[in-house]
Formats: structure tokens, C-alpha cells, sequence
């Protein structure tokens, strides 16, 4: 009889412990399902913010694009400026040797040379500086396609953690 209760003592007992340990199964699966959708939530979060990344790069790529067009567009216009510059140049020579018999008109065209000379050489200039900047966006362009590849490495890198953060939010078999 005393090995009777005693089988029916650690009968229950070990049914008790059956129990305890379905409840604390219980309490660990809600905690690894909360686990997993932080998990997933952070990767969603993370995947956004590499699209806005991407996003953006690409916007402000297609504005210095436009920058540089532009840039180019005004440096033909300095030149061709500046050609009409030289053809006014040799116009105004050209006057002031068929009026040099008139001193007063023969000064004033040698002032207006002076002039137009001048404002050829600041044409010139502005020509030159036009081309810096053109080659300074060129940099610049370059830089951002840098930058462009750079943010594609970071993306995939972010994708990568997304998967690792997943596969170690899953439950253990």
C-alpha cells in the first residue's frame, strides 16, 4: 500500500510537472511570435528606409544631370558670343581704317575697339569659368554615381541583415 501511494504520489507529481511545463511552453511560443513580428516589423523598417535611400539618390542624380545640361547649353552660348565678339572686332577695325581721315570719328572708333576688346576678353573669361563649372559638375556627377553604388551596396547589405534577422527571429525545431 505504501508503494501504491507512493506510485500515485509521483503520478501526480509528474502530471503536475506535465502541466507545468505545457504552460511555460505555451508562454514561450507567444514570446517567440512576439519576437518574430519585431523582427519583421524592424526589417519592414529597414527596407523602407534603403527604398527613401534610393529614392532620393536617384532624384538628386537627375537634377545635377539637368544642372550640367544647362551648364552646357550656356557655355555654347558664351562661345558662340564670343565668336560674334571677334566678328565685331574685326567689323570695327575695319570702320575705324576706312573713317581714319576723320580724327574725331577715327578716336572714338579706337575707343569702341577698346571697348569691344574688352568686353571680349571678359566674354572669354566668362567662358573659361563656364567650362570650370562644367568640369566641377562633371566631379560632381561622377561623386554621386559613387555615392549612387554605394547605397546599392548598403541596400543589399541591409537585405542581407532583413534575412539573417528573420531566420534568427524563427523558432528553434
Amino acid at each position: 500500500m505504501i508503494e501504491r501511494d507512493r506510485i500515485d504520489s509521483l503520478t501526480n507529481l509528474l502530471t503536475t510537472l506535465e502541466h507545468d511545463l505545457e504552460r511555460s511552453e505555451e508562454v514561450r511560443g507567444r514570446q517567440r511570435r512576439g519576437v518574430t513580428v519585431w523582427v519583421r516589423i524592424i526589417a519592414l523598417l529597414v527596407a523602407g528606409l534603403a527604398l527613401s535611400n534610393l529614392y532620393f539618390v536617384n532624384d538628386l542624380t537627375d537634377e545635377v544631370r539637368v544642372v550640367i545640361t544647362r551648364m552646357q547649353e550656356m557655355n555654347a552660348l558664351f562661345s558662340r558670343v564670343s565668336k560674334r565678339m571677334d566678328g565685331m572686332q574685326a567689323e570695327v577695325a575695319a570702320i575705324e581704317h576706312n573713317v581714319l581721315l576723320m580724327p574725331v570719328v577715327s578716336e572714338q572708333m579706337r575707343e569702341m575697339a577698346a571697348h569691344v576688346l574688352a568686353m571680349e576678353h571678359a566674354v572669354s573669361a566668362m567662358h573659361g569659368s563656364t567650362e570650370g563649372l562644367s568640369d566641377s559638375a562633371r566631379v560632381m556627377e561622377r561623386n554621386l554615381r559613387d555615392i549612387s553604388a554605394r547605397f546599392h551596396g548598403l541596400n543589399r547589405s541591409v537585405g542581407a541583415m532583413g534575412v539573417d534577422v528573420n531566420q534568427m527571429g524563427r523558432p528553434l525545431p
